[in-house]
């Protein structure tokens, strides 16, 4: 069975002296339910939580966009990867904001996060991705001769 991926596209400002970008869906990939790349993907993304969770409580100085992409049931009994913004933690809860257009959620609603069923996530440091491990691997798949600009732009911006 296959479930949808999404992927963010980051675009830069137009203005280089700010680090704000905005989030944009790219179109959707189908990923194998039982891809092992992406089942290690996630789980490593589980263990580094605390690292997550610490900057986003604490950020560096250049430090900004904080995301976690976690999974929503689709109505045909599939599982939708989402990206979540706006992240928050209330009462020892976390809620968050959807980030990008889903085929079953509405951007901009509020979700609650149960941290178990996180599968990646990513803040920018300094002009670096940090984490979005999911991205990466998925942006390594398209054949570098059809990559797009964009594309090329955010493989660039992973730390090593």
């Amino acid at each position: 069975m296959k479930y949808i991926l999404l992927c963010v596209i980051l675009l830069f400002s137009c203005d280089k002296s700010a680090r704000d970008f905005s989030v944009r869906l790219s179109p959707e990939i189908e990923v194998e339910r039982n891809d092992k790349e992406i089942e290690r993907i996630a789980e490593n993304a589980r263990r580094a939580l605390p690292i997550f969770f610490r900057n986003l409580a604490r950020p560096e100085a250049g430090a900004n966009n904080f995301f976690v992409k976690y999974p929503l049931a689709s109505d045909d009994g599939g599982i939708e990867q989402v990206w979540l913004g706006g992240i928050h933690v209330k009462d020892g809860v976390y809620y968050s904001v959807l980030a990008n257009t889903s085929r079953h959620a509405k951007k901009g609603g509020v979700i609650i996060i149960d941290t178990d069923k996180i599968t990646d996530w990513m803040y920018i440091q300094d002009g670096k991705i940090m984490g979005g491990r999911s991205i990466k691997y998925l942006l390594e798949k398209i054949p570098e001769n059809r990559r797009s600009e964009d594309q090329m732009k955010i493989l660039k911006m992973f730390e090593n």
